[in-house]
């Protein structure tokens, strides 16, 4: 299942409520969603691949990925939070295939090369085969990402397998982050998981009702296309997978794999995986810079100059331009909720 939900907030203001940052044409003309498409197809073929997104973002779907049949997505009128969309995805698989596997990717994420992901998942349905369980990939930390959250393994690792999991940090603060890197012993959580419908199922009952039995309800009703409507989904709790369930589960695993990975989440981590995605370069649009140092313009159909300044971002879009001191790009989500009255327009 692929998540492609959310609301753009991160990267304003090229991304946008109607257009959030999965569905941008930032790759040699491809999407973050449709490079998560074409990550997976080949590994499960194309009929197995389903959506969960909003109401309002199908169109996007359905253009950038025409070979997803119809009766694959599923649509919520509301978000409520990847618990929901999660637990929606595997009622939706139990029903039609019954107590089959399922990798959970999110949308938004940059991963390369793809082969090396294939493997890694491969791997997790061979260590499912042999320990039922709620697996995540984890990549190990090689930076002090405050923006991400992080796993800590129990115990030593002694081969390539799956290990439990002792502890996950959420965003820490930058010493502390420091610390863990070095450590050597917390990998980053990429919000990639596999497990088995039932495990998931089984184990969101055992711990966040307040999704489970709402939505069984519901579930238990459908046929063919699965619209969720605002009244149902106001009665499922709004909690991520990793609060609902698994920081509370006693049945998850990680493994690590090799492949670079990036969430994407800020302008910084784009420029980053711009640099590193074949033929990239750091920048979208033509960029010169004069006696500066570390700077990323985004401005695609046009030229941005930087002159004697570093460690700056610039991005125009439209009518809108953002300019953010790289040290702050984690602020830019705060701009969309400032955007009311006359202002609303740029939102």
């Amino acid at each position: 299942m692929i998540l492609a939900g959310g609301t753009g907030t991160r990267l304003w203001p090229l991304a946008r409520a109607r257009r959030p940052k999965q569905f941008l044409d930032l790759f040699a003309g491809k999407s973050l969603f449709r490079l998560t498409y074409e990550r997976v197809a080949p590994l499960v073929g194309r009929a197995n691949v389903i959506v969960v997104t909003g109401g309002a973002h199908a169109t996007w779907v359905r253009r950038q990925a025409p070979e997803i049949p119809n009766e694959n997505i599923i649509l919520e009128a509301i978000g409520r939070n990847t618990a929901a969309s999660i637990g929606l995805a595997a009622h939706w698989i139990r029903s039609r295939c019954g107590d089959a596997s399922m990798v959970v990717l999110p949308a938004d994420h940059w991963i390369s090369p793809a082969s090396s992901f294939r493997a890694a998942i491969r791997a997790a349905f061979g260590a499912l085969a042999r320990r039922d369980g709620l697996l995540t990939i984890g990549i190990p930390a090689t930076a002090p990402e405050t923006g991400y959250g992080y796993i800590r393994e129990a115990g030593r690792r002694h081969g390539p397998g799956p290990m439990k999991v002792a502890a996950f940090v959420e965003k820490p603060q930058t010493d502390q982050a420091v610390r863990m890197m070095r450590s050597g012993r917390f990998l980053w959580n990429t919000g990639i998981f596999v497990w088995r419908a039932s495990t998931l199922l089984e184990e969101l009952g055992r711990w966040c009702p307040g999704v489970a039995i709402p939505l069984e309800t519901w579930a238990a009703r459908r046929r063919r296309r699965w619209r969720v409507p605002a009244g149902v989904l106001r009665r499922i709790e709004a909690q991520p997978i990793d609060r609902a369930v698994l920081e509370r589960s006693k049945r998850v695993l990680v493994m690590r794999a090799t492949f670079r990975w990036s969430d994407v989440g800020t302008w910084t981590t784009l420029g980053g995986a711009l640099l590193g995605s074949p033929g990239g370069r750091a920048s979208l649009g033509a960029v010169v810079t004069l006696n500066g140092k570390r700077c990323l313009g985004v401005n695609p159909t046009g030229l941005t100059v930087f002159i004697g300044v570093q460690d700056l971002i610039v991005v125009r879009s439209g009518t809108s331009v953002l300019v953010c001191a790289v040290r702050s790009d984690q602020d830019v989500r705060s701009v969309q909720p400032r955007l009311r009255g006359p202002l609303r327009r740029f939102a």
